[in-house]
């Protein structure tokens, strides 16, 4: 069993057969040399960097962010979110506290995600750290 499990957001980029795939080479390496279990968040979609800079709305970023977060609460229950890239750490991150704080915003997130026919709600349960915040905050 690992020292410690996280689910783990890849992001667009450097997941498996992408663009910064060399990125997720070198952090399973680490992980592996560190003993950390990464757990991929399933069928996880973009974090919603490149609609912010066409400026695409927040409800779409935050909505998009929520559905991985969701089902990151039902499949990796009790694990840390973490994120490798900057863009989607923020992202997620961002719209972690943005729901958080904003009991409208949330609702109207919640119900996007239905009325987009996900059977899924997101709660708030998990926190989003970077992969470098567990480097130097778990492992020291």
């Amino acid at each position: 069993m690992a020292r410690k499990e996280y689910s783990f957001y890849s992001g667009c980029s450097s997941g498996r057969r992408t663009s910064a795939s060399n990125y997720l080479v070198s952090v399973e390496v680490m992980c592996k040399k560190w003993d950390i279990q990464l757990n991929e968040i399933p069928d996880r979609n973009c974090c919603g960097a490149s609609i912010g800079y066409a400026e695409g709305g927040e409800l779409p970023r935050h909505v998009m962010n929520a559905r991985n977060l969701a089902i990151s609460e039902q499949g990796n229950k009790g694990q840390d979110v973490v994120a490798t890239c900057a863009a989607c750490w923020l992202g997620v991150k961002e719209a972690k506290d943005r729901l958080a704080h904003d009991s409208d915003l949330l609702a109207e997130t919640n119900e996007a995600l239905r009325e987009a026919g996900m059977n899924l709600q997101y709660k708030g349960e998990q926190e989003v750290r970077h992969m470098v915040e567990v480097l130097i905050e778990d492992l020291g």
